[in-house]
């Protein structure tokens, strides 16, 4: 191994916040953020160092591109470089929960008390979870076929082998949670597993609790508002890609010297052809709830935290 990889004089990160994603990690890395006893990355909220290292699927390098993902040890490091004498530093990257194993295997390389880092894991409700995903993707336009919540759903057992596709696409697989946790719970010393409805039921209690078990005062966090953060409202699916495809292309650069007002007013109406709101059925909704019944079981024997209203209720 390259000396200059070799991790033994420092011990970054001190936490990991490693998801789920859509699940609260960029209000719990917003929150913890602020308190003087911690450093996170300014520049950037997730690194996906710990798995991207050794991830066959590249999908992500390639989407956010090389500057954006640190592959070099020395890279990820960087996005340290002011933490200061006394604080303790961490990251929050959603992909490290459903990339366990590959987290591992790096942390195992290049940390050098990697059994001792500190584990905080964030779920939301599978089904919750997976409707917020599907639309923070149509937000994002991140399925390259554009595909109704159906045809994703189907589509998903093929795509889970293409390196190539990113895994804010992989809905149900991402949400059996129950086999990430189970491998971080046995693989570190360390590990607090919280709901997304705790975050929204009472989000002051919550980072107090996380303060406590990174290891920094709760009483030293600032008075400040708790809302949730990086929401998928507003979402809609683009109908006509090809269509869309061809205005961006060839039309779009002739139009770069009208006014902005006109660019703006010329967009919304483009938007309203070619887009449509996020539409979910009943019925799809029903049918994953069912789907998940026996995982919700398993995770709440694992984490010991009654999840009677994650579960579908066939009195309803």
């Amino acid at each position: 191994m390259n000396k200059k990889e070799d991790l033994k004089s420092t011990k970054t990160p001190d936490f990991l916040i490693v998801g789920a994603a859509k699940s609260g990690t960029s209000s719990l890395h917003a929150y913890l953020s602020k308190h003087p006893d911690i450093y996170m990355p300014e520049k950037q909220k997730e690194l996906y160092f710990w798995h991207a290292k050794t991830n066959p699927n590249r999908s992500i390098v390639e989407h956010r591109g090389v500057a954006r993902v640190p592959v070099i040890l020395e890279d990820y490091l960087s996005y340290f470089s002011d933490a200061e004498d006394g604080q303790i530093t961490g990251e929050a990257c959603p992909s490290y929960l459903y990339y366990c194993d590959h987290v591992l295997d790096n942390l195992k390389s290049h940390h050098a008390d990697w059994k001792n880092i500190k584990i905080v894991i964030i779920l939301r409700e599978p089904v919750s979870r997976i409707l917020s995903q599907y639309r923070f993707v149509c937000k994002h336009r991140l399925d390259p076929d554009h595909l109704d919540f159906c045809a994703s759903l189907e589509a998903e057992k093929s795509r889970l082998n293409d390196n190539k596709v990113l895994p804010d696409l992989f809905y149900v697989d991402v949400s059996m949670y129950v086999k990430q946790v189970d491998f971080y719970i046995n693989n570190f010393n360390n590990v607090y597993v919280c709901l997304y409805d705790d975050l929204k039921e009472n989000p002051r209690k919550l980072i107090a609790d996380l303060c406590g078990f990174v290891g920094v005062d709760a009483e030293k966090l600032p008075i400040s508002d708790f809302e949730i953060v990086n929401g998928s409202s507003g979402a809609k699916r683009l109908k006509y890609p090809a269509i869309d495809f061809l205005v961006q292309k060839k039309i779009k650069p002739m139009l770069q010297f009208l006014p902005d007002k006109v660019k703006k007013i010329l967009r919304m109406n483009f938007e309203k052809i070619v887009s449509e709101p996020v539409n979910i059925s009943s019925n799809s909704v029903l049918e994953l709830k069912t789907k998940f019944q026996s995982e919700v079981s398993d995770l709440e024997n694992l984490i010991k935290r009654d999840l009677s209203e994650w579960k579908f209720d066939k009195t309803d």
